[in-house]
C-alpha cells in the first residue's frame, strides 16, 4: 500500500500541470482572438460559464 502513494502524488502533479497548461494556453488564445476579433467576447462569456 505505501508504494501506491508516490504514484498517486505523481498523478496529482500531472493533472495539476495539465490544468495549468490548459488554462495558460486558453488565456493566450483568448488574448490573440481579442486582438484579432471583437466577436471573441462571446467566446469569453462561454469560457466564464464553464
Amino acid at each position: 500500500m505505501p508504494q501506491m502513494k508516490p504514484m498517486i502524488w505523481l498523478m496529482m502533479m500531472m493533472v495539476t500541470l495539465m490544468m495549468i497548461m490548459m488554462t495558460i494556453i486558453m488565456n493566450f488564445f483568448m488574448e490573440t482572438k481579442l486582438i484579432n476579433q471583437s466577436k471573441s467576447m462571446k467566446i469569453k462569456v462561454i469560457k466564464w460559464k464553464w
